[in-house]
């Protein structure tokens, strides 16, 4: 008999139109970039097809007495598991042919496991957790089956069972609402992590315009807990338009206590072109872009003399440079 209320194959459809308004939406907090069209194509109906399925086996069993908010919690497990451990299995380098085959699995174990677990009436909250504490344990005995067939090598299967779409999305978010409530502080009370935040989300900045092979140097280099942080900003949009600019200065400039020494960015050739730059302005406009800015950033602007190398580190300069160049061009 139908459940009430419930219409699982407009359900279904629902899920995966919004997974797919997740997986286009540019720099989403709840995908990485990296997956290509039919990596998204494919996920898009994974989730439409389990939700489909775990919608009709409800809807169908005569036994059962779920109303439809019941229903769709369950599917709704359903739909967002399948969304992130389908990226895990991508992240992970699983081979394709295994993929289909590990979310069947956990999509079963999570409908058994919910269905279960609302029968005995477990509050909602505990069965966020159980369901969750599931899926880690199938996905993990599953890759392990794949080491037992020399499918995997236990070394892969350590780095594919710690993937987490679900917990980078979960940092993602923190970091973006971190880095707003910093925003929205006075400068002045700015505690130590406010601190931190910034001068990790300047970093960002910086790596963002960096070649891609010295940027990962960089973050090869930093603290591993600081490094995830960092590459969460560097992935949110129009990150530079987020922060003052007085703000990004000044964390760019305490920046080199977090940074490894640079032997690579070519500091007179960047003052050479900084100082031909400000030669060739009009002075008036030299004037406009440096008023608004902190005194030191004044007379890198203003006076060719400026002894920059003894204020500012290598990477501040070439931010700098690289900041009044644009702005120039842009007059």
């Amino acid at each position: 008999m139908p459940i009430e209320g419930f219409d699982y194959k407009a359900f279904a459809m629902d899920l995966a139109q919004q997974a797919m308004g997740v997986l286009n939406q540019p720099n989403s907090n709840a995908a990485p970039n990296s997956l290509t069209p039919q990596d998204k194509k494919n996920i898009i109906e994974l989730v439409r097809k389990f939700c489909f399925m775990a919608g009709e086996a409800l809807s169908n069993d005569t036994q059962l007495k779920f109303n439809a908010e019941q229903a769709s919690l369950v599917t709704q497990f359903i739909g967002e598991w399948t969304f992130h451990k389908s990226i895990d299995l991508m992240k992970g380098k699983i081979p394709p042919q295994n993929r289909d085959t590990i979310l069947q699995v956990i999509a079963a174990n999570i409908f058994n496991t919910a269905k279960l677990a609302i029968i005995k009436n477990m509050p909602q909250d505990a069965l966020i957790t159980l369901i969750e504490d599931k899926v880690k344990q199938v996905y993990s005995d599953e890759l392990q089956k794949l080491v037992k067939k020399g499918v995997l090598s236990q070394k892969q299967y350590s780095v594919a069972v710690n993937i987490s779409n679900l917990n980078d999305m979960v940092q993602r978010n923190e970091d973006q609402t971190n880095l707003e409530k910093v925003q929205n502080k006075d400068k002045n009370s700015a505690t130590p992590p406010d601190k931190k935040v910034l001068k990790l989300a300047a970093l960002a900045i910086i790596l963002k315009k960096l070649p891609e092979q010295k940027a990962n140097e960089i973050l090869n280099a930093l603290d591993k807990n600081d490094v995830q942080h960092v590459i969460n900003y560097m992935r949110m949009s129009d990150i530079e338009s987020k922060i003052d600019h007085k703000i990004i200065i000044k964390s760019l400039e305490e920046i080199r206590k977090i940074l490894p020494e640079s032997d690579y960015i070519n500091t007179d050739k960047l003052l050479k072109k900084h100082h031909k730059m400000i030669r060739n302005a009009p002075p008036e406009l030299l004037s406009e872009l440096a008023l608004p800015e902190r005194e030191s950033v004044r007379d890198f602007i203003l006076d060719s003399k400026f002894p920059a190398k003894d204020v500012f580190s290598p990477f501040v300069i070439q931010s700098l440079v690289r900041s009044i160049e644009e702005k120039l061009n842009d007059n």
